[in-house]
């Protein structure tokens, strides 16, 4: 990391709601943070938001209402619309009591009271899209930014009418960058002479990749493998549940991992869905994974996130529709039996990792700033 810069700026990070918008706001707020500035880093009222911060002692976290906007004449609209007024009244009281000079917003409806905000209080937005096409909220908060940052080129040709648009990647966090001396496989109890299955659903867990998974686990048994499983807090307890019918398959299970750098060091092969933090994050760490898009993902960004992975040979996609316990335990046998095929899926996945997107957002930050 770059040193201090010699005069601190402060700026209001706007990232929760999911784990792919919360993970690489935290990223970007750390690396200010240690280069000597302040940063508030805006969060939602659900429990992975709390999670997740938690892990976080060194970072100032606020919790506002965030609602995801409903239909255009929904009942709802009423209550999103007042919690949409208080929100930014709130975002412009801590952008004034913290001399707030820049906002970024790091997607989702979440984004915009904080964004729109800024724009009143003068501050310079941006906002930063992880995913391969941007949501509607995202599209929504572009209009109100000074600069788009995208996580991947294919994301870039949906902001056209943006002045400043930029391919930074999509920022790891630095739990992820530990130096990798404590030995993973101890860490949860594993064994170091076995092939072991990631699986994880993302920040919140992924109910039909956790079901097709505990239909498949007789014949993972067979297949002398071991799995670490990360279940999300929804479906954790079923999960446990059907792994304690398998005693003879070496298991870890868990609800949530506030170390995924382990997770991923110890991992052969990972099953998960395809949101792009998860993905930046696997591309980081080199691992051949079978990914299956979230079906009902806005805009079905899940699935093209997954194409690129599957077009450069990272990964393979599996849609859900189309999965079952059989499938899945085919496709995992021929990545794990095949060291050729599971080294070409690694190299392929390194070369898709940006490893320093928090640092690059974070210098153009403070340059904003600087040439403001």
């Amino acid at each position: 990391m770059k040193p201090s810069s010699k005069k601190s700026i402060h700026v209001l990070i706007a990232c929760g709601g999911t784990g792919g918008h919360l993970f690489p706001g935290i990223a970007v707020g750390e690396v200010l943070t240690a280069r000597g500035h302040d940063v508030t880093i805006l969060i939602s009222e659900k429990k992975i938001d709390a999670i997740a911060a938690s892990g976080h002692k060194d970072l100032r976290f606020e919790k506002m209402p965030f609602l995801a906007m409903p239909r255009p004449w929904s009942p709802k609209m009423i209550g999103f619309l007042t919690g949409l007024w208080k929100g930014m009244q709130q975002c412009r009281k801590i952008i004034r009591e913290h001399d707030v000079s820049i906002v970024l917003g790091m997607g989702g409806f979440t984004s915009f009271a904080p964004l729109y905000a800024g724009r009143k209080e003068q501050c310079r937005t941006l906002i930063h899209e992880s995913n391969a096409i941007p949501g509607k909220a995202n599209r929504l908060n572009a209009r109100y930014s000074d600069i788009v940052l995208c996580g991947l080129e294919a994301c870039k040709a949906h902001f056209q009418k943006n002045e400043d648009v930029r391919v930074v990647g999509t920022p790891v966090r630095s739990v992820m960058r530990l130096s990798g001396k404590e030995d993973p496989h101890q860490f949860f109890k594993l064994d170091k002479t076995k092939k072991t299955l990631l699986i994880m659903g993302g920040s919140q867990g992924a109910r039909g990749v956790n079901r097709v998974v505990g239909m498949a686990l007789e014949q993972f048994e067979k297949m002398g493998i071991q799995v670490l499983h990360i279940a999300g807090p929804t479906d954790y307890e079923e999960v446990r549940d059907v792994y304690a019918k398998h005693p003879l398959l070496p298991q870890h299970v868990a609800a949530f991992c506030h170390r995924m750098d382990l997770a991923y060091r110890v991992a052969d092969l990972a099953i998960a869905r395809s949101g792009a933090s998860s993905m930046a994050e696997l591309a980081y760490f080199g691992v051949p994974s079978l990914l299956v898009p979230y079906p009902f993902a806005a805009e079905d960004h899940q699935t093209r996130n997954a194409e690129i992975f599957d077009a450069s040979g990272a990964a393979r996609m599996l849609p859900e529709k189309e999965l079952n316990a059989d499938i899945l335990a085919s496709e995992v046998s021929s990545i794990l039996t095949n060291p050729k095929k599971s080294e070409a899926m690694k190299r392929a996945a390194n070369k898709l990792a940006v490893r320093n997107a928090a640092e690059k957002i974070a210098d153009m930050i403070v340059k904003e700033k600087t040439s403001a």
